[in-house]
């Protein structure tokens, strides 16, 4: 009987030793994935979150350190609406221009914000990227960062042209913003690699997406102190009374290799996830995913739903055959978004 009892009580001690091992064992952290604005049964939010899974398991041979897991995204087509009329940084510069007496305001600076606004709703002119960004340095001169801010925040508050319920600054994809969250929750560092000017892109991206100033990449316009006058950089001294101030000039769109340039000289890494949605971003894309030592993937957004976007069916399906070819995959807003903007926000059948 005391043997018994021995036995009894050695199984029941080592029952409680096994369990205290186990409560001690720290728990397997679960990666955050999409799911809530993604279409059930969508394959490419399957397959992001295998992504996903696969680089933050440290047991995985795909696994990525943290400080090399950076992913970067265009603007304008990526993460918010650019298809109407154009992306923001075009109507924020046309809506100034046509409505500030500025004396920075020329005729040939009106007269590229008209055919902006005469433009609206059909496609885009030719050569239009470098006219308004060369009209809108310009009609900025001698405009302060806090400035150039207030207008564009300002501009974020009017309706957004096309839709009933969302204004301007609303007019982010939610699945976008829920996959950006997420990197984010899985030790992501983002950046955004734009051809909008990047002081424009800070205040629009303000109180929606949570990164640095300084993970903002766009197109530069140029700098200088409002005592410089005209002597150059090298041999002025910044003084306590001196602003920073826009100088007028333009120093080329930061778009296609441009943006390739712009990560290396930035960001010092090569990205392991890129996101994008036009020919622009397609450099950013191929970089990403060429010759990276870990496992990468680069995605477009194809602007093909018609019902609750303005988008253009049959020029995604050419898009997307020709991403494809390239080794990049899409996001489809018409099959892969359950919701674009939230179901409060509508469409308006333009003429």
């Amino acid at each position: 009987m005391k043997k018994l009892t021995v036995i009894i009580l050695c199984c029941v001690l080592l029952a409680a030793t096994v369990s205290i091992v186990i409560t001690k064992m720290p728990k397997k952290e679960v990666p955050a994935l999409l799911s809530d604005y993604w279409t059930e049964g969508s394959a490419t939010a399957e397959n992001i979150n295998a992504y996903i899974q696969a680089v933050t398991d440290k047991a995985s041979p795909d696994y990525i350190p943290v400080e090399d897991r950076i992913a970067v995204f265009d603007l304008d087509g990526t993460l918010m609406s650019e298809t109407y009329p154009f992306c923001f940084e075009y109507m924020v510069f046309a809506d100034y221009a046509l409505n500030n007496g500025s004396d920075t305001i020329t005729d040939e600076v009106r007269s590229v914000a008209q055919e902006i606004m005469d433009a609206t709703g059909k496609e885009k002119p030719d050569g239009m990227s470098t006219r308004q960004a060369a009209a809108a340095a310009i009609a900025y001169q001698g405009m302060t960062m806090k400035e150039i801010s207030e207008i564009t925040g300002n501009f974020k508050k009017s309706e957004a042209w096309g839709f009933f319920g969302m204004a301007r600054g609303d007019a982010f994809y939610k699945p976008m913003l829920e996959l950006f969250e997420k990197l984010q929750k899985n030790d992501f560092t983002i950046y955004i690699v734009t051809a909008t000017e990047r002081n424009i892109v800070r205040e629009v991206i303000k109180g929606t997406l949570d990164i640095p100033p300084a993970n903002v990449i766009g197109t530069e316009y140029g700098y200088t102190a409002t005592g410089q006058g005209n002597m150059p950089d090298t041999d002025y001294t910044f003084q306590p009374s001196d602003q920073i101030v826009f100088d007028g000039n333009y120093y080329g769109e930061n778009a296609k290799t441009s943006k390739v340039d712009a990560i290396v000289r930035e960001i010092g890494q090569q990205p392991v996830l890129a996101f994008g949605n036009s020919s622009g971003d397609i450099a950013m894309e191929i970089y990403t995913i060429s010759g990276n030592p870990y496992r990468s993937a680069a995605y477009m957004v194809l602007a093909d739903d018609e019902v609750r976007e303005y988008g253009n069916a049959d020029s995604a399906a050419n898009n997307r055959v020709k991403y494809e070819n390239m080794g990049i995959g899409v996001i489809s807003m018409k099959d892969d978004f359950k919701t674009i903007y939230g179901d409060s926000v509508k469409k308006v059948e333009m003429p």
